[in-house]
């Protein structure tokens, strides 16, 4: 009896103060993290990512490389100690496994973290598929646009028939992407009108801070609409001028060109051009002096000195010097044409005429747009001016207004110089009907200077109303109601006013 009284109290001493119970040459116990803790891992330890930067090839550490687990304590002689520290020692064994094994957890959560983003990266799905490598330094997406038009024409007054029809204005497939992280790259050809011609061909290279170097077939700068992509564009044809001056010396040529952007409001480009392409050399025989490429600079600058949410002021200026001109097989030559806002039927109501003996073009132009919420108000105006030393100068002007209001309440986004994507608030087939928009034009090309004697005083006008339907960012339908008209224009064969009317709609697609 008495022994057990003994080591019952002996074993109260212990439990109430084990330090006066343990020998005094005893080596302390390391103090265990406490379960709540989280386990600090050094540096060294963290994941290694492999050449693939995925981080699955890291080594799991083994058990004996966990958090060290308490040291046994010394044997007092005491069984009743002896058993107390043993079962203390394993406690804080087990708790130093537990935080190995939350480490390891967690380890694996961002593995699999990093797996699912980067597969995600790999393959994604819009109207095209698009693709790239783990690391993202290459990447590959099929791009392309479908405009399908249709027009019903009301001529009241002049000579000439216009056709009603259907018609693909853009049936363009190519594809684009990233190549060795620092340049881009893009090939697209169009088969629209049953002929296939090349538009975008060019590879950019993107390293330097906010200047971007392009080589190959690609837009000259111009202006605001013949550099805002197609996509874009509020009407279905860009301003009569704009077509009309830009075909003489900007659209898309092979060429060389730099564009800056200081900062997010600035915008300067400028490069040297050839000719586009799809320009063919000379096929007649007979000619035995054939005129060569043209070529020429380009340049263009914007500012926002607004540039906000839903609130937006643009300014820009434009110009473009070219020469070695030509008009089919006639050198110095140059013939500006255009259509009534509508790619349909052929009928220009614009043309001036070959002008012979031109040295050289200059242009000049300006433009400016407002946005603020869903109002969008913009416009340009420019000037061309035909050198000809021997013959006398000619010079010519075009101008566009127009205006537009998003009924849904949308804003019309800006992007490095150039009207970018309207998105939708509420899509169609998601929760919406889509967004719609009203828009109203005034157009202007005055080519009345030219010295072709049949063709003085040939000017052109419209004004288009329009009503866009967007279905989703990429998808929309847009419907134009154009009155035109016309002085001396090639359609009336006694140089009347011609006059007409035009109904046109287009189903856009891009991807």
């Amino acid at each position: 009896m008495m022994n057990n009284l003994l080591l019952a109290g002996a074993s109260a001493l212990v439990l109430a103060n084990q330090a006066l119970a343990q020998p005094a040459s005893r080596p302390p116990v390391a103090e265990a993290p406490s379960p709540n803790d989280q386990p600090t891992v050094p540096p060294t330890s963290a994941p290694s990512f492999g050449s693939d930067g995925s981080g699955l090839d890291t080594l799991v550490p083994a058990d004996n490389e966990a958090t060290a687990p308490a040291p046994a304590l010394a044997p007092t002689g005491n069984p009743v100690l002896d058993r107390l520290n043993a079962l203390e020692t394993r406690v804080r064994q087990l708790e130093a496994r537990n935080a190995q094994l939350e480490q390891q957890a967690e380890l694996n959560q961002d593995r699999l973290q990093t797996v699912e983003t980067r597969s995600a990266k790999q393959s994604q799905w819009g109207w095209a598929p698009s693709t790239s490598d783990t690391a993202g330094n290459f990447t590959f997406k099929p791009r392309g646009v479908i405009d399908a038009d249709f027009a019903h024409f009301d001529e009241r007054r002049g000579g000439y028939d216009y056709n009603d029809g259907t018609g693909f204005r853009r049936a363009r497939l190519g594809f684009e992407g990233t190549a060795f992280k620092w340049f881009n790259y893009r090939l697209e050809v169009d088969f629209a009108g049953n002929v296939v011609t090349l538009t975008d061909a060019y590879v950019q290279y993107s390293k330097i801070p906010k200047l971007l170097l392009t080589v190959g077939q690609h837009k000259a700068p111009f202006g605001l609409e013949s550099n805002n992509s197609d996509n874009y564009n509020l009407f279905l044809e860009r301003g009569m001028f704009t077509n009309a001056f830009g075909n003489a010396g900007a659209e898309r040529r092979i060429g060389v060109s730099a564009a800056w952007a200081p900062r997010e409001t600035i915008n300067v480009a400028g490069g040297v051009f050839g000719d586009n392409e799809s320009v063919g050399r000379s096929t007649a025989t007979s000619v035995t002096n054939t005129p060569d490429e043209s070529w020429g600079f380009n340049g263009r600058a914007t500012w926002e000195p607004l540039f906000d949410s839903g609130r937006i002021i643009h300014l820009g200026v434009a110009s473009y010097y070219r020469r070695s001109l030509k008009s089919g097989d006639t050198a110095d030559a140059v013939r500006l044409t255009e259509r009534p806002n509508i790619r349909i039927d052929n009928g220009n109501i614009a043309d001036s005429g070959v002008i012979t003996g031109v040295r050289d073009l200059t242009y000049a132009g300006a433009e400016a747009a407002a946005v603020f919420g869903p109002f969008t108000a913009f416009g340009e105006a420019g000037r061309l001016w035909a050198k000809r030393p021997t013959l006398g100068d000619a010079h010519f002007t075009g101008a566009y207004a127009a205006l537009s209001y998003l009924l849904t309440g949308e804003t019309r986004p800006f992007k490095s110089g150039n009207f970018d994507r309207v998105r939708p608030a509420h899509e169609l087939g998601k929760d919406g009907l889509g967004a719609f928009e009203v828009a109203a034009r005034y157009d202007w090309l005055d080519l009345a200077g030219t010295p072709v004697g049949a063709r003085a005083g040939n000017r052109a006008r419209s004004l288009t109303l329009g009503l866009n339907w967007y279905l989703n960012p990429y998808l929309k339908l847009m419907t134009n109601v154009i009155h035109f008209w016309g002085d001396n224009t090639p359609l009336d064969p006694v140089g009347n006013v011609t006059k007409g009317d035009v109904l046109a709609t287009r189903l856009h697609l891009d991807f």
